[in-house]
């Protein structure tokens, strides 16, 4: 969780608002087609059968706060055909500027991680 004060008081953030936000902005953008797991425990979860009803739409993200900077992974496959050098482009602007408009933090550093591609 992060606070932010101001003039007006303190806001607070907390880390699953962040990995919301992230993994709605990415799967709206183009050619994106999936989300990956982007820990050991999701890869986990994702292999073992009574263990998938734990996974949400949000895996595949991962967030560091330091210093009201934000750093950002995510883990994505793309559709075949796709560019990916523009769509990562893509990625990286809408994520941009989703981040710092929700939440006035600059956006330090953000990894788009292609991990798969799909027909």
């Amino acid at each position: 969780m992060i606070i932010v004060h101001n003039h007006l008081g303190g806001i607070e953030y907390t880390k699953a608002f962040f990995v919301s936000l992230i993994s709605n902005t990415v799967t709206s953008c183009f050619g994106v087609s999936a989300m990956n797991a982007a820990s050991p425990a999701e890869r986990l979860a994702e292999a073992v059968p009574f263990l998938r009803g734990s996974l949400d739409r949000n895996k595949g993200v991962s967030v560091h706060i330091n210093g009201g900077k934000v750093y950002i992974g995510v883990h994505i496959s793309v559709m075949y055909g796709v560019n990916v050098s523009a769509a990562v482009s893509s990625i990286k602007n809408k994520l941009r500027y989703a981040v710092e408009e929700q939440t006035r933090l600059s956006v330090e550093k953000i990894d788009v991680y292609i991990d798969g591609l799909t027909t």
